[in-house]
């Protein structure tokens, strides 16, 4: 009976062409569609995630006081000796780096006076500035470190602002932990590009002069730890977490800061949104070929329910027949859907300078991986139960006797 049922349905999906092309195209069009949007959504953020956790690093450990007031970024609570602490974590399985850093303001200015332009130091690894925060790759005037202590690479905004320029020694006025004013000079070897999120109005100082400004001689104001990957973050998290040396401290993986413990809940909202949408569009075109199906072959159904078909098999005949229509329409839609979303992840879409959020890249991409290819075709398949369901239900409910009276 179910070989019957599924001849039937591959039969009568043959039997109105126009109306079941229309129907696949529907399906094409909505898998294309949302193929080529999940791709792009995922790998934009993808990317904001893996950079937001370089930067911050996949396990943050600050003092519980630090994390309280982080926006105020406040030096007086650090870890005084992150030496000591640094060799504890580096010991722990699953950690493959640990990097101090320490983040003030501070004035600027070009010379000897007091300048009245505002920026973000920021004090770290050579290696941090390079591998995790892709300073290096920004670098738009000058050259990079070379060891010296005294050297600052600085954002394109603070070089504007301040009219310096690659050689230019600047005045720094900072404060220290005791809240006393702190100045320093350093002189600008390089300037990086604006575009890369907040670095247009960082400066990025050895770590050594950032400890002697903030008269934090070997502390830091966080610890950043990085596992070999950042979803791996909040496995080392929890195992961090269990260490003596770090009670009394607060331990948390990228994902539970902000900003992303609300932008992930937002992303996955959109994402629910953006599926929604094209399964709600492409199920009522399939709902509106089998409603018009089930009114067209009224006598028919009669006939077949009076020969014992049963409801169930009837629910099955239309619900077959919409699954034939979007296999061949899901398959075609995930070929059609497949290129620009590979575009999108090999070529991705230049942003510019302007609008890009703290710490994001200027070319955003996409992410086109086999579960979301499995997503979108399983989607389209649903979108075909959810328009056939109701006229399926409707022909099983067909009377014989009025149907074949009905004559059509």
């Amino acid at each position: 009976m179910m070989s019957t049922t599924l001849r039937l349905a591959a039969r009568n999906a043959t039997r109105r062409r126009s109306r079941t092309l229309l129907t696949a195209g529907m399906v094409v069009f909505g898998v294309a569609m949302l193929l080529v949007a999940m791709s792009w959504i995922r790998g934009v953020a993808d990317q904001m995630r893996e950079r937001s956790a370089a930067v911050g690093g996949h396990v943050r450990v600050v003092t519980k006081g630090y994390a309280a007031r982080e926006d105020l970024a406040p030096l007086y609570e650090n870890i005084a000796d992150v030496e000591a602490l640094g060799a504890v974590l580096r010991r722990q399985s699953g950690v493959v780096a640990v990097e101090p850093r320490i983040t003030t303001g501070v004035t600027v200015t070009v010379g000897e006076e007091i300048g009245d332009v505002f920026a973000q130091v920021v004090g770290a690894s050579e290696v941090y500035f390079r591998e995790r925060m892709g300073a290096k790759d920004e670098l738009v005037a000058g050259h990079w470190f070379t060891g010296a202590a005294d050297e600052v690479i600085a954002g394109e905004k603070v070089v504007e602002q301040t009219g310096a320029k690659p050689g230019d020694e600047l005045v720094l006025l900072g404060m220290t932990q005791d809240g006393t004013l702190s100045p320093i000079k350093a002189k600008l070897v390089g300037v990086v590009s604006a575009g890369d999120g907040g670095l247009g109005q960082q400066l990025l100082i050895p770590l050594p002069r950032v400890q002697y400004l903030a008269d934090l001689e070997g502390g830091a104001t966080e610890l950043l730890v990085y596992a070999a990957d950042h979803e791996d973050a909040p496995a080392l998290a929890r195992q961090l977490k269990a260490l003596p040396a770090l009670e009394g401290y607060d331990v948390q993986a990228w994902e539970d800061r902000e900003p992303w413990k609300t932008l992930s809940a937002s992303i996955r909202g959109m994402e629910a949104v953006v599926v929604l949408v094209f399964v709600v569009l492409a199920a009522l075109g399939i709902w509106n070929t089998m409603m018009m199906s089930v009114l067209e072959r009224t006598h028919e159904i009669g006939v077949l329910r009076a020969m014992g078909l049963s409801r169930r098999g009837t629910v099955g005949l239309f619900v077959g027949e919409a699954l034939a229509i979007a296999i061949g329409g899901g398959l075609l839609g995930v070929a059609l859907g497949a290129y620009p979303s590979w575009l999108l992840e090999t070529k991705g879409v230049y942003i510019g300078s302007e609008g890009v959020a703290a710490g994001f890249s200027q070319t955003m991409r996409g992410d086109l991986s086999w579960s979301s290819v499995l997503l979108v075709f399983g989607l389209g398949l649903l979108m075909a139960l959810l328009g056939s369901l109701i006229p399926a239900i409707r022909a099983a409910n067909i009377q014989p006797v009025s149907a074949m009276r009905s004559g059509r």
